[in-house]
């Protein structure tokens, strides 16, 4: 007796039997199908079509209905699927699901699809064999003839990858001038007809150009012979939802299977792709302009600051001032979501050091402990300076509103204009322009002569034990992006010493990666430990907390070193309390088993988080 191994998208690793019935004929590994689920209906991907033994009595229910007319899931993403599920703690059903799960199960197929027919029957294309390469190009225009490049040499298909719809649409458009139906857009804001259509084509097709977000890096292509990652370190590669996958870790290890070589470019590297370089996993290429942008710091102490706008030293407002009066454009920049405060006494400038690593600490939300960034240490604040005693610390934000305010009531005869993340499109002309990092999207399309950073510390002294390399690359892509070479780049800073701005301002990068990479060695981050986020999600508290004692029991089983217990930030999502687990795992672990302690309790687990 045949029965067929479905797996469907919970977070169970559990697959169920079912019966074929008259559909066995239409039946393969990676075709879905609607079968009864309990007391309802579900769409389930076939994994397996197996023979039962004689003598073994189960109830089994028959399949409704087959979705596909063939194999929609092809055997090198089953095996994708076995990593992304093992790597990134999900079932394998969610796994397979997070590849085709927003494709319709109803569509029409064109008939110039063939199905698997046309690379089966064809001669293999011989791979170039896998190799790593970042290439450093911040500016658009010149990333694109890199890319056009690399298709022009490349025997098969090219996967393109970018972290945003906007910029694949642009490169999509602009290729397909060029090479007609070979270039396909697939990304998860397309129509379900498009999306379908897109799939298919990349599915029985070969020696297209497949340009997409991150979900093409699922494309069942069977020739993909040249990937491509565009900002290869942007979070927007990395998935919210169960499996947490950062795409372009899913196609490394594509490259790797199938010998394929992988290049990134990136506006700065992460001390993470520095790390590789310089041991040798990957090689660098830089085409970076030599010409950028200067930085300087501008202390911002209580003798400096100005007078009418106490958020600006008295030097940066004289250099904004003679922007504006030269016909030049001013970008104002502030992190608004920067809500943990450095603290500094005023008297002696001593700051708050950990006790425990000596990095600067930060003060919590309701102002009463101090939380070190790098190893989660909390301490009480005494509200006094630990050097001299003091009590004058400093510790003083403003927002983005108050800032534009100010400046419109300074400034009445100045064009000033906002951009956040909300406000959407500037279009109205301007002369100083406030809002928070987005800015930097408009440094190619104005004459920017100078750009203002607040803070430098709203940036930095966040809890996380990347907001520094955070802060560099940010820096450094703004650099890239302005399109004046003569433009200033201002950082106003309680601490214009750090490495940091030592690393911006002498234009040497390697003066912060050694230190950052120095720090982390000591401290056993990444990229010489791995760090999970486990979150606990409940309606009700009693249950949270019954949730909370399993899985410490389970950790404190496997000894594993907790670097982070307590609430998440925020603490409510969506009606649930949410309960924050942060853990520091070196070496081989057991992640069969911590997928399996999560999955028993809803947990959620995200590896190497992009925020903590």
């Amino acid at each position: 007796m045949k029965t067929i191994e479905v797996a469907f998208d919970i977070p169970l690793d559990k697959s169920f039997d079912y019966l074929p019935g008259e559909f066995l004929p239409q039946i393969s590994p990676g075709v879905r199908v609607r079968v009864p689920f309990g007391r309802h209906k579900r769409t389930g991907l076939v994994l397996a079509v197996k023979e039962k033994e004689p003598g073994e009595r189960e109830e089994y229910k028959e399949i409704l209905s087959v979705c596909d007319a063939f194999p929609v899931v092809t055997e090198e993403l089953f095996r994708v699927a076995e990593f992304l599920s093992g790597k990134y703690f999900s079932s394998l059903g969610q796994a397979v699901f997070t590849m085709i799960g927003s494709l319709p199960v109803k569509y029409k197929i064109n008939p110039e699809y063939r199905g698997m027919m046309p690379l089966e029957n064809s001669a293999p294309i011989q791979s170039a064999g896998f190799r790593k390469k970042y290439i450093l190009a911040p500016e658009e225009k010149e990333k694109y003839g890199i890319y056009g490049r690399i298709i022009e040499d490349t025997k098969g298909s090219a996967l393109c990858l970018f972290p945003e719809v906007a910029a694949a649409e642009r490169y999509y458009e602009e290729l397909s001038v060029k090479h007609g139906d070979r270039a396909v857009l697939f990304h998860a804001g397309l129509k379900d007809k498009e999306k379908m259509d897109a799939w298919l084509k990349i599915l029985s097709g070969g020696n297209l150009i497949i340009i997409g977000t991150r979900i093409a890096v699922f494309s069942p292509s069977r020739d993909i012979k040249a990937v491509i990652a565009d900002s290869g370190g942007d979070s927007s590669y990395s998935e919210q939802q169960t499996p947490k996958y950062n795409a372009v870790e899913i196609a490394e290890f594509r490259c790797i299977s199938g010998q394929i070589p992988l290049t990134i470019t990136e506006g700065c590297l992460s001390v993470g792709e520095y790390y590789e370089i310089e041991k040798g996993s990957a090689v660098l290429e830089n085409c970076a302009g030599d010409v950028l942008p200067e930085v300087y710091t501008v202390f911002t102490g209580r003798r400096t600051v100005d007078k009418d706008m106490p958020f600006f030293a008295s030097e940066t407002v004289s250099l904004i001032e003679e922007s504006v009066l030269k016909e030049g454009k001013v970008a104002v920049i502030h992190n608004r979501k920067g809500s943990s405060k450095i603290l500094k006494c005023e008297k002696c400038g001593s700051s708050f050091p950990c006790a425990s690593c000596e990095s600067s600490m930060v003060l919590s939300e309701d102002g009463k402990n101090l939380l070190c960034r790098f190893c989660k240490t909390t301490a009480p604040f005494g509200n006094k300076c630990l050097s001299c005693g003091s009590r004058k610390i400093g510790a003083r934000l403003y927002g983005i509103e108050k800032i534009f305010r100010t400046l419109k009531e300074q400034y009445p005869e100045f064009k000033m204009a906002k951009f956040t993340a909300g406000t959407g499109e500037v279009k109205e002309e301007f002369d100083i322009i406030v809002g928070t990092s987005i800015v930097k999207r408009m440094f190619s399309a104005y004459n920017f002569s100078l750009v203002v950073l607040v803070s430098g510390e709203t940036f930095l002294n966040i809890p996380d034990y990347r907001s520094e390399e955070k802060f560099f690359i940010m820096i450094n892509e703004m650099r890239g992006c302005v399109n004046n070479k003569d433009c200033k780049i201002i950082i106003q800073t309680r601490s214009p010493h750090l490495e940091v701005y030592e690393a911006l301002r002498e234009n040497d990068a390697g003066i912060f990666y050694k230190k950052e990479l120095g720090i982390r060695k000591n401290l056993g981050y990444p990229p010489f430990s791995e760090i999970l986020k486990l979150e606990i999600k409940a309606a009700k508290k009693g249950v949270l907390e019954q949730r909370k004692e399993k899985v410490e029991k389970y950790l404190n089983e496997k000894q594993y070193a907790i670097i982070y217990s307590g609430p998440a930030f925020p603490p409510v999502k969506k009606s649930k309390n949410v309960w924050k687990y942060l853990l520091r795992m070196s070496g081989d672990f057991d992640r069969e088993g911590l997928r399996a302690a999560a999955q028993e309790v809803s947990a959620t687990v995200e590896t190497n988080p992009d925020n903590v």
